[in-house]
């Protein structure tokens, strides 16, 4: 199960009184919308569409068209105060420069009693999982030598979104992206955002790890202590956490 599915799966399991409403806030190409309008759930989308990361062209153009996925303009979303029971930001949050102004709309929008469900990296992870490098985004913005260590494994076979580049041009190019469009913050920090703006926070990284195996590989899981399935998540692919208004 990919993490489309996994929030659309979250969605899906929440106890509703009626149809709610679903906001994903850096929707990309829709994937979560649409598998939950399938499910017939009023899902709605907004994106900046920004350089480092532009799925537009893959949209559905009737969500376009529609409204039901809409283009912010200067960080703000444009839907109404009080408008989403439901918030959900996958692989966002640390391409996000402010956190705290996006959080404050996120808030906004959300009616009280709302849910946010955020799935991203923080600085603790081991691998950089945009590229597939370890520990790359721990080299400060503008390192030359983290060039040269992210080359050394990509001679290794690691790395992704390879191409035709040679691995010193993908390894330029790549640093040049993280340091242009990626924003790593300590999970100390995180937490403290999100303090100012919600009541509460519950980690939920045992639930995406049962969601992503399956088989023995769920079952084994499944008898392993929750803070090491957590710890696990965290090191390995990132924070899963929901926040309540």
């Amino acid at each position: 199960m990919n993490n489309y599915q996994i929030c659309s799966h979250w969605i899906l399991e929440q106890q509703h009184d009626k149809n709610p409403q679903v906001l994903d806030y850096g929707c990309g190409a829709g994937e979560i919308i649409k598998q939950l309008r399938q499910n017939n759930i009023d899902a709605w989308g907004c994106d900046i569409f920004y350089e480092g990361g532009d799925y537009s062209a893959s949209i559905d153009p009737e969500f376009m068209n529609n409204g039901i996925i809409k283009k912010m303009n200067n960080g703000n979303i444009p839907f109404d105060s009080n408008s989403f029971d439901f918030v959900i930001n996958n692989q966002v949050m640390e391409h996000v420069e402010d956190i705290n102004i996006v959080l404050s709309e996120i808030q906004r929008v959300l009616k009280p009693g709302g849910k946010v469900l955020s799935l991203f990296p923080d600085k603790g992870i081991w691998r950089e999982c945009h590229s597939g490098i370890p520990f790359l985004h721990w080299f400060p913005k503008g390192s030359q030598f983290r060039i040269s260590y992210a080359a050394a494994f990509r001679s290794l076979g690691f790395g992704h979104y390879k191409d035709d580049k040679s691995i010193m041009q993908w390894s330029r190019d790549f640093c040049e992206w993280l340091d242009k469009w990626t924003y790593y913050r300590s999970a100390k920090d995180i937490e403290l955002s999100y303090s100012k703006y919600f009541s509460s926070i519950q980690h939920i990284e045992e639930y995406w790890l049962q969601k992503k195996l399956e088989g023995w590989g769920k079952n084994i899981a499944s008898i392993v202590p929750i803070s090491a399935q957590q710890l696990f998540v965290h090191k390995f692919a990132g924070l899963v956490f929901v926040a309540s208004k």
